[in-house]
């Protein structure tokens, strides 16, 4: 019964596995910079910025403003005139009408405008590093979460291997006992291992299950979406440490922020320092009014048009505050300089740190593929032996254990050397 359990199992899973679609990393990083919610707030945040430095806002524009009203009243009126002569009038009616166009210009503000345009230019600049950032961000998980549902596929399978070698074990140690060439604690020991690696078997698929789900929601779709992780693995040739310290210093993201934001500061102190600089302004308007006035008025009507200039001119000569956010940008400034120096020796730090882990992962890579074949070759000889009844079942168990922690493990060297790879690529700024 166990065995036609294990058979259908088996079977289901097989089907599964074609109905599955295969998913390659360049696929999922596709997905992800289109679908990864991160990455679309992180593009808005850019596009927010690009219109900020755009000429709309950039203070260079005149303001126009068009206005226009009119009023009426119908009131009694009781009017003494000057000469002593009255009048009454019942239903006075006054009717006002007016209407204007504006324009005002800011034709000197101290360079305040241009500093403040500089200022959103290098904005803009920023918010595309740090959507870059976040992009390479999202690869690197993506590369984490991807390789993990790779490894976890690989784990199945040698699962799965081992549970067939378990059954065969378990029919073998039945039919020994059967014929009078076996105990019962041989039979006993060998549906302990079935049941323990069956048991291991389904824990693994629940594992994967869940590492799917985790990649999907990196990828920023269904997290039901069911897929097959491409395990192929292709390397970048072999990375030097003295090219990846050079390539980091230049071009690794962190770096590169942290000296646009030593510009925004430099940008800042001049914004500042214009503050004490005068403005002149500029306005001009048409205006046109007319009025319709009840018999008690001096002007039965009157109409007014023309053209109105203004040129204004403000100093503000002396004011604390402009002085104090002046020396508080020069500080903001100079902290930031420590943050850029402070940043190397991290930047280099992570390097060399990252680099050692990338020499020994090339290292375990080859290690453990070369022990694989030699567990491969153990077992196979075990198996052989254990037929044959040369070794005993615990004795083959372990070369059974052995050669299932090597798959594993050169499965696992494969995919952290990659990663290792890319996390180099990442600090030299390579990463995309």
């Amino acid at each position: 019964m166990l065995k036609f359990s294990l058979l259908i199992g088996c079977f289901l899973l097989m089907a599964t596995a074609m109905a599955q679609k295969v998913l390659t990393m360049e696929e999922a990083i596709a997905i992800a910079v289109k679908n990864n919610h991160d990455l679309q707030v992180a593009r808005n945040n850019t596009k927010i910025a690009e219109v900020d430095a755009s000429l709309l806002n950039s203070g260079y524009l005149p303001s126009l403003s068009a206005s226009g009203g009119i009023s009426y009243s119908n009131e009694n009126q009781n009017v003494t005139f000057s000469d002593g002569n009255s009048a009454a009038i019942d239903g006075a009616v006054t009717e006002s009408y007016n209407a204007s166009i504006t324009a005002e210009y800011l034709i000197f503000d101290g360079l305040v405008r241009k500093f403040t345009q500089d200022s959103n230019r290098a904005n803009f600049d920023l918010k595309q590093l740090q959507e870059r950032q976040q992009v390479e961000n999202t690869i690197t998980s993506i590369y984490d979460g991807f390789f993990n549902v790779a490894f976890q596929q690989q784990v199945v399978e040698n699962l799965k291997v081992n549970m067939e070698n378990s059954q065969d074990r378990f029919i073998r140690a039945k039919n020994n006992l059967k014929y009078g060439q076996g105990t019962y604690l041989d039979e006993l020991n060998a549906q302990v291992d079935l049941n323990t690696d069956s048991i291991n078997y389904r824990e693994a698929i629940k594992d994967l299950k869940n590492l799917k789900r985790n990649l999907n929601l990196i990828l920023g779709r269904e997290v039901h979406t069911d897929y097959i992780a491409d395990t192929t693995v292709v390397f970048a040739s072999e990375l030097q440490e003295a090219e990846v310290l050079e390539q980091a210093n230049e071009h690794n993201v962190q770096m590169v922020l942290a000296q646009q934001n030593i510009l925004l500061s430099e940008i800042d102190i001049k914004i500042n320092k214009a503050q004490f600089l005068p403005k002149i302004s500029g306005s001009g308007s048409y205006r046109w009014n007319e009025n319709q006035n009840p018999p008690t008025s001096f002007a039965l009507s009157n109409e007014a048009y023309g053209v109105n200039l203004g040129l204004n001119l403000s100093w503000n000569i002396f004011n604390d505050s402009n002085v104090a956010r002046v020396k508080k940008a020069k500080i903001t400034k100079k902290n930031r300089e420590i943050e850029l120096a402070r940043l190397r020796y991290q930047i280099q730090t992570d390097v060399l740190n990252a680099f050692e882990t990338y020499t020994l992962a090339r290292y375990k890579m080859e290690a453990e593929h070369k022990n694989l074949e030699t567990n491969r070759l153990n077992f196979m000889r075990s198996q052989k032996q254990y037929n044959l009844r040369q070794i005993t079942a615990v004795e083959f168990r372990q070369a059974q254990i052995n050669f299932f922690n090597a798959s594993n493990n050169a499965s696992k060297s494969k995919f952290d050397l990659k990663i290792a790879e890319i996390n180099l690529l990442q600090l030299m700024g390579k990463l995309i």
